[in-house]
């Protein structure tokens, strides 16, 4: 049950419940607090709204159909009935404190058709008030007696109490705090915090950390911030649909998938070494490109299974020499990890080079998902 259908319920529940207009006030209150509570998160997005605002509308209509069936099964169920013969003695208005005799004008109205098919006639009875029991009018009795009786009845009825206008006023005010605090923390649990770069996942996001391990410092090595989308400039230098390329360490393994969610080469190491290392080999042509430039390599990579890894990556670029070695983090969503490398040797490397990856660098044999590995030569 949702944070808005318990407040409403609560509400109907220290309410006149059997009232039609108060339901339909409450109600209204719990789409106030919705449409609040979206603008306090800044939610703009016209399909999250409407379908927040369509949930809403299910429970409210689910609530006040259960309302109308229980008001209906209250209305069927007959008032106690008291028969009384002329033999009877009737009971003095001394002796019977709890049965009072309805008046005509109020047997009239019950009759009356109401709001919502009579059942805005019926009430739920206040538990600091009085309780009446009702009976059926009792039969004549000749003399003074019967009179009297009748007379004593009718000046023991209660008078009924005003509702004070203090009292429905901190009860609206108290349903309309409580459904506006229910109905932020239905938007912040429904997951609308999320910014509209965590919702589009066809965007690149940061790595979540990045560390830096023996790599040297005078070879420029530096992680750079989201890319919205690669240009016709970037090279793909791996695809999953390309796996010749692809060679595994004796304890690690390289596997295409493809599934719901893509082609990508799930790779396991079952060590942190040498031996649990992948390696893609890159074409001559592209070091070519990037011999004597400071260049830009992603990985878009996510972590498999589930489970948080962190992997490293290695360059072994021939005669232009390597990028050192780097450290991310990766969760269950996919990243771009880039950085940056620059060789500063202008002579152009004939032999193709590689890149390395080790999908766990603690040693607990977690995989990683390669999507694709690219490229951005510099000017």
């Amino acid at each position: 049950m949702s944070g808005l259908e318990t407040a409403i319920r609560q509400a109907l529940e220290r309410s006149e419940r059997a009232n039609s207009e108060t339901r339909a006030r409450i109600y209204q209150s719990a789409r106030n607090a919705l449409e609040a509570g979206l603008k306090k998160q800044d939610v703009h997005d016209p399909d999250v709204v409407a379908q927040q605002r369509h949930r809403l509308e299910g429970v409210i209509h689910a609530i006040e159909l259960e309302e109308r069936a229980s008001l209906k099964a209250i209305a069927s169920v007959p008032p106690p009935v008291r028969v009384e013969t002329i033999d009877t003695p009737v009971p003095s208005a001394e002796l019977d404190h709890d049965i009072h005799m309805p008046s005509d004008r109020n047997a009239d109205r019950a009759d009356s058709p109401g709001i919502d098919g009579g059942l805005s006639g019926l009430r739920p009875e206040r538990r600091d008030g009085p309780r009446v029991v009702e009976a059926a009018p009792a039969q004549p009795v000749a003399g003074k007696r019967g009179k009297a009786a009748k007379a004593d009845t009718a000046a023991a009825k209660p008078r009924r109490r005003k509702r004070g206008s203090f009292l429905s006023f901190v009860m609206v005010t108290t349903t309309l705090v409580a459904a506006v605090v229910m109905g932020a923390w239905w938007v912040e649990t429904s997951g609308l915090l999320k910014t509209a770069a965590e919702r589009d996942t066809s965007v690149a996001n940061p790595p979540s950390t990045v560390q830096s391990e023996d790599f040297d410092g005078a070879a420029g090595l530096k992680t750079l911030g989201p890319q919205s989308g690669f240009s016709g400039d970037w090279v793909d230098v791996f695809t999953p649909a390309d796996a010749s390329n692809v060679k595994a360490g004796s304890r690690a393994a390289a596997d295409p998938v493809s599934d719901e969610r893509g082609q990508r080469l799930r790779i396991t190491s079952a060590t942190a070494d040498d031996d649990g290392n992948v390696s893609i080999a890159i074409p001559a042509s592209v070091l070519e490109q990037i011999s004597g430039k400071t260049s830009t390599v992603a990985l878009s990579v996510q972590a498999d299974g589930g489970k948080q890894t962190q992997f490293s990556v290695e360059c072994d670029f021939s005669s232009l020499g390597d990028c050192g070695r780097h450290r991310f983090t990766v969760n269950e969503e996919k990243n771009d990890m880039l950085f940056k490398v620059t060789f500063d040797r202008s002579l152009a490397p004939s032999s193709p080079g590689r890149i390395l990856i080790n999908s766990d660098v603690t040693g607990a044999g977690n995989s990683l998902s390669v999507y694709a590995v690219r490229i951005l030569p510099g000017q």
